[in-house]
């Protein structure tokens, strides 16, 4: 079975990682929403392609 996926620490990693210290509240919430978005897509792609990954080693071969 493939690893699970940490996702309060993903959040925590993307958090620490936005440098949204010195921005305006308004521009905070926006670098944090698109970071937020952009993380989002990228965990459905690591989902998607680890379950077609599972898929395919299910698949038995046909003569």
């Amino acid at each position: 079975m493939a690893e699970s996926i940490d996702l309060t620490q993903q959040a925590l990693n993307a958090l620490a990682s936005s440098g949204l210290g010195n921005d305006s509240p308004a521009e905070a919430f926006v670098i944090g929403y698109q970071a937020g978005w952009r993380q989002a897509v990228d965990l459905c792609i690591e989902i998607e392609t680890r379950l077609n990954n599972e898929e395919n080693t299910d698949e038995v071969p046909q003569d």
